[in-house]
């Protein structure tokens, strides 16, 4: 496992890195392949392929399918598996994308092989999909994810965790705005007085949308990527922010929305106006009944490995989101333990983790594979180990 996660980790993956990506998947698709899975790249751009992989079971047409959904790319640039490449400490492993999520796609196929190796195959289908733009919201691997969801029963998400207690059950929706400023330019010295500051107008409003999280308790307002004229003799008459707005719920989202839109319509500085534009991004994924009954499910599997394990929401995103919006009960976080993601000197992987989260991936399949038609949401009891 550690040979081949020290492969991928020291090729450069970033998203839209195409080269690296093509790379990974050949890997990949080798070793699925070898597992006995028909495997398929699909054009994914600018971001490169996309795999989808297929492993049918013993039950084809009435067993449970699941979905397990990964990304092999990365937010580093290229160059940073030379710069720090793939290292081993006692029990912590570094390098780029070792946790987020190199360790979990790996993961994944050693839990497909332990299921393969134990003559298990009492399910529909097995699915695995790894694409290589998800760090930028998946803008070419979604239609392919939602094609899949619709065709599967259960959703099993492999992004990391900090603890092998926990798994998540929800995450925050998360929409993007651009706020423009115009305003009058001037010269700085001669004339200052005839000019409106498109600059202290969005500063007005940054510190206006900061206070909204005093009134919208649980939606998160986070201002970045600052520009304006760059002329240090010239009153700025252009300014522009972006805002990422995080919430649990549609309606917090939508609060959000009406908020920055009062904002917007006000202005500090006479003859000053903005233009909000609202792009939507990923839907929340909250904890519905049948995710919960996978929840119950997969704390039975733990209690048989030692653990006594916790489903948790999350503000980050991630695909989980999009398999929640075609309807497909999904349990996300469920792979191996590490932490400091994006940072690329320190971004480390759990070694010991490799084998106890497989464990609990591989259980929970099984598991699931053994209950009746229609279990998620239901009332069956898991089959014994």
């Amino acid at each position: 496992m550690l040979q081949r996660l020290a492969l991928l980790v020291n090729i450069d993956s970033g998203t839209g890195q195409v080269e690296g990506v093509t790379r990974i998947m050949g890997y990949l698709r080798s070793w699925l392949e070898a597992l006995g899975c028909s495997v398929t790249l699909h054009d994914g751009g600018q971001y490169g392929p996309h795999l989808v992989a297929r492993l049918r079971g013993s039950r084809p047409g009435e067993g449970r399918r699941f979905l397990l959904v990964g990304h092999v790319d990365t937010v580093y640039a290229p160059g940073s598996a030379l710069a720090c490449p793939f290292r081993r400490d006692g029990e912590l492993a570094f390098g780029p994308g070792v946790i987020d999520m190199k360790s979990g796609v790996i993961m994944a196929l050693y839990s497909l092989r332990a299921l393969l190796e134990s003559h298990f195959a009492d399910f529909g289908e097995i699915c695995l999909v790894f694409n290589g733009d998800e760090e930028m919201g998946s803008p070419s691997s979604a239609p392919l994810l939602r094609e899949l969801a619709r065709q599967a029963d259960v959703g099993l998400v492999l992004e990391p965790t900090r603890s092998p207690e926990i798994i998540t059950e929800a995450r925050k929706g998360a929409d993007r705005y651009l706020l423009e400023i115009s305003g009058q330019a001037a010269h700085s010295g001669a004339e200052p007085h005839r000019g409106r500051s498109a600059v202290i107008e969005l500063a007005h409003k940054i510190v206006a949308i900061d206070h909204l999280h005093t009134l919208l308790p649980g939606v998160t307002f986070n201002v970045t990527r600052l520009g304006s004229s760059e002329l240090l003799n010239v009153v700025p008459e252009m300014a522009r922010c972006w805002i990422s707005v995080r919430a649990y719920t549609q309606e917090g989202l939508e609060a959000a929305a009406e908020a920055l839109e009062q904002i917007a319509a006000c202005s500090s500085v006479p003859g000053t106006r903005a233009y909000l534009t609202r792009t939507r991004g990923r839907l929340p994924y909250q904890a519905t009944p049948q995710v919960r009954a996978l929840v119950a499910v997969a704390r039975l599997e733990a209690q048989a490995l030692g653990l006594e394990l916790v489903a948790e929401a999350k503000g980050g995103v991630s695909d989980a989101n999009l398999l929640m919006q075609t309807g497909l009960p999904t349990l996300d976080s469920l792979g191996p333990v590490g932490g400091k993601m994006h940072v690329l000197r320190e971004e480390f992987l759990r070694v010991p983790s490799l084998v106890l989260r497989g464990a609990l991936l591989a259980g929970l399949i099984r598991q699931l594979a053994l209950q009746a038609p229609n279990p998620v949401g239901g009332e069956e009891t898991p089959a014994s180990s």
